[in-house]
């Protein structure tokens, strides 16, 4: 758009607000200079607006925007005494939906800034120049508004559009990023004259912009915009809820806990998706008032998920520790290792304690392994991610090492959560010996494993990350896993016992409608050497033989369940079961408890 031939900016100008202590009245004089104030007729401010009222959490980021855009000009006789020179640029990088446009906002409405807002599309123009010419424009802008005593705010929207890495860009985005350095350096030069004008850049891919813009003089100061907090998320939760009319028992503080990986745009959609169920079901009930049930937030929440996870995490099933027949010893281990340094990090932290950062479970196939991570992420609340071998085996080069980097690194973002590994000896075999492969080349699963081996000591730096991995064979994964460090307990997970297989039939046949004559302790009795599984389709089995006998039968009888046990076998043998508890008992790099 054009208008008397120059180019208009989306510029925004608030009316000066209220702040409180000596620091707001000089704050409200250099805001208020030249505009004859807006307070009442006493000529007190007549209102108090903080940016906190608009937006939560990141108080870090917040407080680090005010001080560029309001103390150079605060404290201006302070920094000539010291010699300080103030940063003039502020790189804000973040996951998408954290809230870095909106904090932008809140700010620069706080302080009564003026804001010129550059975006990619504004840049991108169809002719040659004229992305550049956008750029001097909007600098001629603030230069303006700051000869003028008023703070002008530059703000550059998804830089790393506008400003990529060089061997990522085009011919015209290589003027535009030579023009925006020009223009920062001659912002810096000038500082001393106009110390109003300050530039803050945004992305979500901080390493993809290009490196001179991250120089001294440019964009000095840097400031992650991190996933909310518990506490943060409760914050965003009662500023988006202040409006909707909540039933007495709901619980926000349990919302905001079953929220892990949400950010602020997540939360607003939730919110938002919470009172649209709420309003169907007084719709579809004719009810007189629109109350947001604790149900609707449930039911909002299981629709919209996180959207940084989104197709990176599994939907994974209900499974509680009580789905699991038997184990009662190992379950305990797995609560103490997984669950709680998720669920009780203040005690872990409190007292000083290290939380194990991987867990191996290993044992014969069809013993719940698998069942066992999913009971552990779901009784943790956390965010549950799962990778195969045949998920990370492609036929691209680096593809599976990629893949392995972003789940570690979602998994950082949407923390406390488990990332799950299936077949661990797929994806970390033993290395060749000295001598190498026969090629001599590296091959993928080496690729593989060093990229994993760099991704679990990188968790020592981070809170609330547990590997949990399951393999029918340990003895096939590298040693180097199996150091203090990575895979800190190793747990052996056997067939199960008759109590235990007692427990996983009475599991099983929960839905089922069972004859007076079944004795489920002496089928556990004769399926000996049955794993899970086994015992699952042991279950199915007896349910389809009475209906082939009868499609309208009502119940299954003790005969259905022996004709059942007559036609299938076993999975495992003695000699097997016996070759894997001697595995687990010799191996030096297994530790059993």
């Amino acid at each position: 758009m054009t208008k008397g031939g120059k180019q208009s900016f989306e510029a925004t100008r608030h009316e000066p607000r209220a702040f409180s202590g000596r620091k707001g009245e000089l704050m409200m004089g250099m805001l208020n200079k030249g505009d004859g104030g807006s307070g009442g007729s006493d000529g007190k401010p007549a209102s108090v607006w903080r940016a906190e009222d608009a937006i939560a959490g990141n108080r870090s980021a917040l407080q680090a925007l005010r001080e560029l855009v309001t103390y150079p000009s605060l404290y201006a006789r302070e920094s000539r005494l010291l010699g300080l020179k103030w940063p003039r640029g502020l790189l804000l990088h973040g996951p998408p939906g954290t809230g870095k446009t909106s904090l932008v906002r809140a700010v620069v409405q706080e302080c009564n800034a003026h804001l010129i807002r550059i975006n990619p599309y504004s840049v991108h123009k169809a002719h040659v120049g004229e992305g550049e010419k956008f750029l001097r424009q909007a600098f001629a802008e603030a230069y303006s508004q700051a000869s003028q005593g008023k703070p002008a705010v530059i703000f550059i929207d998804e830089i790393d559009a506008i400003c990529p890495c060089r061997n990522n860009r085009r011919e015209n985005e290589a003027r535009i990023v030579g023009q925006l350095l020009t223009l920062m350096d001659g912002n810096k030069k000038s500082s001393k004259m106009l110390p109003h004008i300050v530039v803050v850049a945004s992305t979500n891919r901080v390493n993809d912009i290009d490196p001179a813009l991250r120089r001294g003089g440019r964009f000095e100061s840097e400031v992650e915009v991190t996933v909310p907090t518990v506490e943060e998320r409760l914050q965003i939760l009662k500023l988006y809820a202040k409006n909707l009319h909540l039933d007495e028992k709901v619980d926000l503080q349990i919302i905001a806990a079953s929220c892990n990986g949400y950010v602020g745009a997540d939360l607003e959609a939730l919110c938002r998706e919470a009172a649209k169920l709420a309003y169907r079901r007084m719709v579809d009930r004719d009810e007189k008032v629109l109350k947001l049930l604790m149900e609707d937030w449930e039911s909002a929440r299981s629709k919209m998920g996180p959207s940084m996870t989104r197709g990176a995490t599994k939907e994974i099933s209900i499974v509680s520790w009580d789905d699991i027949g038997g184990l009662k010893d190992l379950k305990k281990e797995l609560q103490k290792a997984v669950e709680w340094p998720i669920k009780h990090a203040a005690g872990f932290e409190r007292l000083g304690i290290t939380p194990v950062r991987g867990v191996l479970l290993h044992g014969p196939p069809g013993c719940s392994k698998t069942t066992l991570a999913k009971a552990a992420a779901h009784a943790s609340q956390a965010s549950f991610f799962s990778l195969s071998g045949a998920e990370l085996y492609s036929k691209y080069v680096g593809e599976g090492e990629a893949l392995l980097r972003r789940t570690f690194q979602k998994a950082r973002l949407a923390s406390p959560s488990i990332i799950f590994f299936d077949e661990a000896d797929a994806i970390a075999p033993k290395r060749a010996g000295p001598g190498g492969n026969s090629s001599g080349s590296i091959t993928v699963g080496e690729r593989l494993l060093s990229t994993l081996l760099t991704e679990m000591d990188g968790l020592e730096l981070a809170a609330g990350i547990i590997v949990l991995a399951a393999t029918n064979r340990p003895n096939a994964i590298d040693a180097a896993l199996m150091r203090p460090g990575r895979f800190d307990k190793v747990l052996y997970v056997p067939p199960p016992d008759m109590e235990g297989r007692y427990e996983i039939l009475r599991i099983k046949t929960r839905k089922m409608k069972l004859g007076e004559d079944v004795d489920l302790w002496k089928v556990a009795e004769c399926t000996e050497l049955f794993t899970g599984a086994d015992l699952e389709g042991l279950c199915r089995e007896a349910g389809m033989t009475a209906l082939r006998e009868d499609l309208a039968a009502s119940s299954v009888h003790n005969k259905h369940f022996q004709a059942a046990r007559s036609s299938l076998r076993p999975s495992l043998t003695k000699a097997v079961v016996d070759e894997y508890l001697n595995a687990a008992i010799n191996d030096p790099s297994t530790r059993k408890h």
